[in-house]
């Protein structure tokens, strides 16, 4: 599928005609784009007809360019219009640029490597018609063999590079959505690394996508779980995945941490691996042991200490809290915190949807009637097995019942 639809094929002769005749006009002869010289309405006749004069001369070198041109083989054709891609750029129109440029892409034909030459040319610039060179490289990729699954991937790895170096943030979004279309890609688990880890880097420059980016990130780690042999690929994106669930006022539950791509930080970056897995599966007496052993641990990750602590301590209310009600005194133990504490915590995680709950101050207990699953592993699974069951086992006595009235 073409990440556009492309308005007609550029690619017959009369075209080739045209590119070749556009390209000695912008060498030889006046240009779409040049601005005028000044001159205005009252320039002499002199000056007109030496100036008309100058024109025809130009035009004759131009259409000697374009005949000598369109004599040579097709490769020949190809590498005079790549050579003078920036003037092509420089001068041309918007339509000869593009009529120009799918010339090209279809005198490379399916040759990967003068497709990915082509599109050198359409990119080399992030600051001049940066509009155009898009568009141009989206019509090249559309145009690129679909059965080179390689060269279609290397191709668009470089059009998002070159909209994220000349700050096109508001293409991103279709690159990213084109990205994630499983059709567009072979099924090899190396290639959707590569496409997933080209999501994660264009969701990286994107603001308001974080759980996009997050979701994002848990696909690629994913891809390593058969492939022990390229598991340190993953440690940048594992850390930083890591540090993301850690600092998020929102996610509270995470199923990824004994994915191997992100276990791999133990050999890497053992503290911020055990800071995750604290969170996830420890107390608050265990955060803290592990702050007193290691002072750095949070700060290195560029976290902040209070607001670590603030969703250790609400994951540790939502851990609790699955046994149905806690009184006040167990839960300032398992929060390490004050007495008069208590109540602005069950609200604050309330708040933040980690838990449903209700307090009942005169007996100073709470009641939970939602808890959010830190992980959710054998154990939770067995328990949603089990009560599925007894839903069922219900569902029959009452439909029994309603069949012997």
């Amino acid at each position: 599928m073409p990440l556009v639809e492309r308005a007609s094929d550029e690619g017959t002769s009369p075209a080739l005609a045209a590119a070749c005749h556009t390209v000695g006009v912008l060498i030889h002869g006046e240009t779409e784009r040049r601005a005028s010289d000044g001159t205005e309405g009252g320039a002499s006749d002199a000056g007109e007809g030496a100036k008309d004069g100058a024109s025809d001369r130009a035009m004759g070198e131009a259409e000697k360019f374009a005949e000598a041109l369109r004599g040579k083989p097709r490769g020949e054709v190809l590498e005079a219009l790549t050579a003078h891609a920036e003037t092509v750029f420089g001068d041309g129109g918007d339509k000869e640029v593009s009529g120009v440029v799918a010339v090209m892409a279809n005198l490379a034909g399916g040759d990967g490597e003068k497709m990915k030459r082509v599109m050198e040319c359409v990119t080399a610039s992030v600051s001049e018609r940066v509009s155009l060179r898009v568009r141009c490289a989206i019509g090249l990729y559309n145009d690129a063999n679909a059965k080179d699954g390689e060269t279609k991937l290397e191709l668009f790895e470089k059009i998002a590079a070159y909209c994220v170096a000349a700050k096109q943030k508001q293409v991103l979004p279709m690159l990213v959505a084109h990205a994630s279309e499983a059709k567009a890609w072979d099924g090899e688990v190396k290639t959707q690394r590569r496409v997933l880890k080209l999501c994660v880097d264009l969701l990286r420059e994107l603001e308001g996508r974080e759980e996009e980016l997050f979701s994002c990130m848990i696909k690629y780690l994913a891809t390593f779980e058969n492939d022990n042999g390229a598991v340190a690929e993953a440690a940048d994106i594992a850390k930083e995945t890591a540090r993301m669930f850690i600092s998020s006022p929102t996610m509270f539950h995470g199923d990824f941490l004994a994915l191997k791509g992100m276990q791999h930080l133990q050999s890497v970056d053992a503290g911020a691996l055990k800071l995750l897995s604290t969170l996830l599966t420890g107390s608050v007496a265990d955060y803290n042991a592990l702050v007193k052993a290691n002072a750095s641990i949070v700060s290195g990750l560029g976290l902040d200490a209070d607001d670590c602590v603030a969703k250790m301590r609400m994951m540790a209310l939502a851990a609790l809290g699955k046994k149905g009600d806690a009184s006040y005194s167990e839960i300032k133990e398992a929060m390490q915190c004050a007495d008069g504490e208590v109540e602005e915590w069950v609200v604050r995680a309330v708040g933040a949807g980690v838990v449903d709950a209700k307090m009942d101050q005169m007996k100073q207990r709470v009641v939970f009637t939602r808890c959010t699953d830190r992980v959710f592993t054998g154990a939770e699974w067995q328990e949603l097995s089990s009560r599925i069951t007894q839903w069922r086992g219900k569902i029959d006595a009452l439909q029994k019942t309603l069949l012997a009235n």
